[in-house]
């Protein structure tokens, strides 16, 4: 018997700990893509590294109780910075769609839909240069926002502009594995499109728990903008802000709820209307500076904020000598970063992996949606460093554009063949290391079974 699971690892570990009161030790096969405390209950956080420390224990003949893998690059050393495990990145595939490139539209390019406001503006705009240029040989064809187009559809464009709105998005990792060649944005736009809203970039402070015991490595860069945030719980300013913001959707909710044409399109609307009028009861606590007390949102309860730097210490101290008693054999995957001096002369990366959002720029401890109306800055050279390690930098065969002329110009001179052969080459080269990793992973699991 095998526990294949993917996110939240919470969820995979709360199975995992199900089964064994049971009398039943499942090993665990994971593939994760956001951020490894996603979607832990607060209250949980330190029964969560319990947990964890103890997926990473082998039996005693020896044999791994787990293979965990993730599907870029930033969560492993996110993950690595947090509890100094390493989870090898595997590169996801999307083979379940079945398609393959046969380009039979080829005057015409599918511009997939973005939950951005710059996918409306880029519409408008592209609208515009076309209606300059009535004898242009390419038609960009947007997707409507409640629109869904068959995979056997898609294949048949020339090729897809995508504007991505996470930093590890499937529907990139489908798309280049059909070998349909991708328009992509020049990375002076992607870092801002990634990690202003991406799952990687998130601020809860939670998200950013270090596992007690656990030294992070040194980032030279780590404290060079401290000057420009301030500690503590959100400012009462941008709880105000956040209120008048939410109010304004919300009313937006409730306009589409009315005109809607069918009672299911209506419900979602008003349900989405709710849950931001319920979200405004946090903002409103921001605003009144009453984050001492508990307080709820859409999603659940708001923990207040920690009273004490005193009973912090008390607890990770705690916390560290709690996981120090499970650490009873050696940990596979563990790098433990090293401390003090060592840790200043290691080498490492120059910013911290969490640096795209600025400490506690989100104090949300549960709620995942209503959470961007509290962002307080972003760090545009964490974000240039980290993108060189995002797939849609690293993967060959993608075409940038630095702006919209460019991409319409790219749309009509682009060599569909040459582009389709690139990504042909290195989806085979990829698909035999990830194959290799499953087959090896599976194989230990079954015979520790």
């Amino acid at each position: 018997e095998l526990l294949i699971c993917t996110e939240p690892l919470a969820g995979c570990l709360m199975l995992r700990q199900v089964a064994e009161t049971r009398g039943r030790k499942l090993p665990l096969l994971g593939y994760f893509g956001v951020a490894l405390l996603n979607s832990c209950p607060p209250e949980d956080v330190r029964t969560f590294w319990q947990a964890f420390v103890g997926v990473w224990r082998r039996s005693p003949e020896g044999r791994p109780s787990a293979a965990l893998a993730v599907n870029n690059l930033i969560l492993s050393e996110q993950i690595y910075y947090q509890s100094g495990r390493r989870m090898p990145y595997v590169r996801a595939h999307g083979l379940y769609t079945g398609m393959s490139y046969a380009p039979l539209k080829l005057n015409e390019v599918l511009v997939w839909r973005a939950p951005l406001f710059m996918y409306s503006t880029t519409r408008c705009a592209i609208a515009r240069f076309m209606q300059g240029m009535p004898e242009y040989p390419i038609w960009f064809r947007f997707m409507e926002e409640d629109e869904s187009i068959q995979y056997s559809e898609v294949v048949k464009f020339k090729a897809v502009t995508l504007i991505p709105w996470d930093h590890a998005l499937m529907t990139f990792y489908e798309l280049y594995s059909a070998r349909i060649p991708l328009l992509l944005p020049a990375a002076e736009w992607m870092y801002r499109f990634l990690y202003q809203r991406g799952q990687l970039s998130v601020g809860e402070r939670m998200y950013q728990s270090i596992m007690p015991g656990h030294t992070p490595p040194h980032a030279e860069f780590a404290d060079a903008e401290d000057f420009k945030e301030k500690s503590g719980p959100v400012d009462p300013k941008v709880g105000m802000s956040s209120v008048k913001a939410a109010r304004g959707v919300a009313e937006d909710m409730l306009t589409r709820g009315l005109a809607s044409p069918d009672l299911d399109t209506a419900k979602q609307y008003l349900k989405a209307a709710l849950e931001l009028v319920q979200d405004m009861r946090y903002f409103l606590t921001v605003a009144e500076n009453k984050t001492h007390e508990d307080s709820y949102s859409s999603m659940g309860v708001i923990r207040r904020s920690s009273s004490s730097r005193a009973d912090s210490d008390a607890e990770r101290a705690a916390d560290a000598q709690a996981l120090a008693d499970l650490s009873g054999h050696e940990d596979e995957g563990l790098e433990e970063a090293p401390s003090g001096d060592a840790a200043e002369k290691k080498p490492w990366h120059p910013y911290t992996p969490w640096q795209m959002s600025t400490r506690d720029s989100n104090d949300w401890t549960r709620m995942r949606k209503g959470g961007w109306w509290l962002r307080r800055g972003v760090r545009f050279d964490a974000m240039r460093y980290w993108y060189q390690f995002s797939d849609f930098a690293r993967f060959p065969g993608l075409q940038y554009f630095a702006n919209l002329p460019e991409l319409i110009c790219m749309a009509q001179s682009l060599d569909v063949q040459a582009a389709a052969a690139a990504m042909r080459r290195y989806n085979e080269e990829t698909l035999v290391h990830s194959a290799t990793f499953w087959a090896s992973s599976l194989a230990d699991l079954l015979a520790a079974a």
